[in-house]
């Protein structure tokens, strides 16, 4: 027998030229062993019917994708394997992500949202023994629909939602998981809210305790809140090396990056009130207490209550003057953007959406004004 392309004898039985290596058109090669995938990785499979991308790639009942040849579906479960976090990583509990989440995220926080994140974390016992990647949407619910059940608020469950979707995120950036299951997470209706801002008429009451024996440390401090806007954790903490009295500012705050060691500036008509407590003040602390540690702000809450309640003002809170401050500011037309920076928030929409509120009266003037000066013009 003689190869096809050069002529040359083939020895008997031979598949290939010993020659040229061209291949005898007699030889059929024996069908290819599909080998089988480790267990695990995953599987292809052709779908039925006419199809663009007939190749589907599949793990664990999952499919991942199509594609238009087995071996870009080949590639595609390779390509998701490679991705994929390890499996002792995989079998990480809810309380395990917990704990390595908190280590680092707790560095970054004050110590209130660190307290509102533990008790969020203490409502979601159930989920503590269970995989973050066996866990969906509907175990996160659970949980929320518990609470409801329970009685709890609405704001209580944005915040165990809020902490879900901060372990979802930290499981995705280490491929346990895939998206974040908080987001589709259903809330109770919101309750009608409540949160109102001091009128110039019930702050001027205020100052009229100023000078009470019992009260007038309260009033003073409730004063301070309403034109600095601090949180009352804020100024009782506030230290005095960190008063610039002559230069009408402090420096402090707590909660978040953008709220700590923030520049706040200092009314003029507040100045005494910051002199009342700096006058004879050997502590590190601008308000301290008679022991010369800061002032318990579970004792000064009762006592702004027992001030509210001699004034007669009602349905407030030591927070109300944070707000009072936002809208006041917010009112004789400081950009939202300063406001936002005394207050240390993080983003300008929560300072617009939740801390400043329309004086109605403020916009009756407003119209009147803007309706006098559409008159002028026509005249």
């Amino acid at each position: 027998m003689l190869c096809p392309r050069c002529r040359a004898a083939l020895p008997d039985g031979a598949n290939f030229c010993p020659q040229c290596g061209k291949r005898v058109s007699s030889f059929v090669p024996s069908p290819q062993k599909h080998r089988r995938r480790a267990k695990g990785t995953g599987s292809v499979y052709k779908l039925q019917g006419r199809r663009s991308k007939p190749w589907a790639a599949c793990v664990n009942g999952r499919l991942i994708g199509t594609c238009r040849t087995s071996g870009e579906a080949v590639a595609l479960l390779e390509q998701y394997n490679a991705s994929r976090a390890p499996e002792s990583l995989r079998r990480i509990t809810f309380a395990e992500v917990y704990d390595q989440w908190s280590a680092q995220h707790y560095k970054t926080i004050g110590e209130s949202a660190q307290k509102s994140y533990s008790l969020a974390y203490a409502s979601a016992s159930q989920l503590y023994d269970k995989a973050l990647a066996d866990l969906g949407t509907a175990d996160y619910q659970r949980v929320i629909d518990g609470m409801v059940s329970d009685g709890l608020s609405r704001s209580t469950c944005e915040k165990v939602r809020l902490l879900f979707g901060q372990l979802c995120q930290w499981g995705m950036t280490r491929d346990i998981i895939d998206k974040n299951y908080a987001q589709f997470l259903e809330l109770p209706a919101p309750s009608p809210k409540k949160t109102r801002v001091l009128s110039d008429v019930e702050i001027a009451r205020i100052w009229t305790m100023e000078d009470d024996k019992r009260l007038g440390d309260t009033a003073r401090i409730t004063l301070i809140m309403i034109y600095t806007g601090m949180r009352i954790n804020e100024l009782l903490l506030m230290r005095r090396e960190n008063v610039h009295l002559d230069q009408r500012y402090m420096i402090g705050g707590e909660k978040t990056a953008a709220g700590r060691d923030r520049p706040i500036p200092i009314d003029k008509c507040i100045v005494p009130l910051i002199q009342h407590f700096l006058d004879g003040n050997t502590s590190e602390w601008l308000i301290p207490s008679a022991s010369g540690i800061p002032r318990d702000h579970h004792v000064v809450r009762r006592s702004f209550s027992s001030l509210m309640k001699k004034l007669d003002i009602e349905g407030v809170t030591p927070h109300t003057c944070r707000h009072t401050a936002a809208s006041r500011w917010a009112a004789q037309g400081m950009p939202i953007q300063s406001v936002k920076e005394i207050l240390g928030h993080s983003s300008i929409q929560t300072t617009s959406d939740i801390y400043t509120h329309a004086d109605p009266l403020a916009l009756v003037r407003a119209l009147d004004a803007r309706s006098a000066e559409t008159t002028e013009v026509q005249k």
